[in-house]
């Protein structure tokens, strides 16, 4: 049995070998999708408190703050008011602030100066001098009282990195599961649904190789392809973990070694499980299309499972399951790697979370094994 699962093996590895579609899916575009990823992300990351030049105007600004509007981008010169607004509202200028020419600071709050600010929400630069202008207007209220004003203490008595460290726990797992499987997502469900729909099953399973063999050596055809995805998808997150470092600036965060070891075995054993149940869902689809469709669904699963699990409005509800949450298939390795990558994890619920994700594949490919030796799976 073990030569002729090589044989098939070796067939499909060729066969893959051959198909430049498939070798860029698996080998190039893991790698290209977190590289872009991150390069993405910091384009749109882009710093607010770069110098910008706005089309932004006031009028009557007092003496005390036209040096500070001045910084921030305002142009104190003489406009007319109703030109400005109605440039505003049609996208032509940013932002128009008029002070009341009596414009006074009141400490007891008896007479109060209002200050007229025209702005347009549906434009980006119009919001983010709008928010500089209240920055600047609040650090020149009078002052009642301040809150944590003593630096020298330290008032947030939690983990500083754990916002950090959640963002990056949110992403890292779903994305590394959605390159590793749309990599090979083709492959995997066209392997035996496709040969099923072209008629090509039915000349293989009346040969003299056991229909085992047929069934493992496709399935580790697909699992080498797997393997080879997360090695790209790896190479592309060292790149995507810097540029995720630039956005958060201080911030940032560092991971050792060892925490990148302990999520690359995570996710690998998470992509044997989820290979071998989308192996499962291509060998009952009776046509390739119909098993590309369902081979997303427990992907999206998985996606959504790794935000749930770094959401503040589950973490409840998550926690309360404690050790259970390790004993779910593909979900445990969700709530495993954000432990990882946030709140710390033990040996013993590695080891559990990769035993059962492993068994849970080994379950799949022997009912692929078993589908496979039942007639009905030949075609008419």
């Amino acid at each position: 049995m073990f030569r002729d699962t090589l044989t098939v093996y070796r067939k499909e590895i060729k066969s893959i070998l051959k198909d430049k579609t498939i070798l860029f899916m698996c080998v190039l575009l893991p790698f290209i999708f977190m590289f872009g990823e991150g390069k993405l992300m910091s384009a749109m990351s882009t710093d607010t408190t770069e110098e910008k030049t706005f089309n932004a105007y006031v009028v009557n600004a007092p003496a005390d703050l036209k040096d500070g509007l001045k910084s921030i981008g305002f142009q104190d010169e003489n406009v007319d008011v109703d030109k400005v607004i109605e440039d505003i509202k049609n996208k032509n200028a940013d932002i128009l602030a008029v002070f009341p020419e009596d414009f006074k600071i009141s400490t007891d709050g008896s007479s109060v100066s209002n200050i007229e600010v025209y702005y347009n929400s549906s434009v980006t630069d119009s919001l983010l001098a709008r928010e500089r202008l209240s920055t600047l207007l609040d650090t020149m209220r009078p002052v009642v009282f301040t809150v944590n004003a003593d630096t020298a203490k330290t008032y947030d008595l939690g983990d500083e990195d754990f916002q950090a460290k959640n963002f990056i726990a949110s992403m890292v797992p779903g994305l590394l599961l959605l390159t590793i499987v749309y990599g090979i997502m083709a492959l995997a469900s066209n392997i035996i649904a496709g040969d099923k729909e072209t008629g090509f099953l039915n000349t293989v399973l009346i040969t003299p190789v056991s229909r085992s063999s047929v069934a493992f050596g496709k399935a580790l055809a697909v699992m080498t392809a797997a393997g080879i995805s997360a090695i790209s998808s790896f190479i592309g997150l060292s790149f995507l973990m810097k540029d995720f470092q630039k956005m958060m600036g201080e911030a940032a965060v560092t991971y050792s070694m060892s925490d990148y070891v302990f999520v690359f075995v995570t996710i690998i054993c998470v992509t044997f499980a989820l290979v071998s149940l989308i192996l499962v869902i291509s060998t009952l689809a009776k046509t390739a299309r119909s098993a590309q469709t369902l081979t997303m669904l427990p992907a999206m699963i998985l996606f959504i499972g790794s935000m749930i699990t770094t959401n503040a409005s589950f973490e409840g509800a998550i926690t309360s399951f404690g050790f259970k949450n390790y004993l779910v298939p593909m979900w445990n390795a969700t709530y495993l790697t954000r432990n990882i990558l946030v709140t710390g994890f033990t040996m013993n619920q590695m080891l559990v979370t990769c035993g059962i994700n492993v068994a849970f594949g080994v379950i799949c490919l022997y009912l692929v094994s078993y589908m496979f030796n039942q007639e009905k799976i030949v075609n008419e």
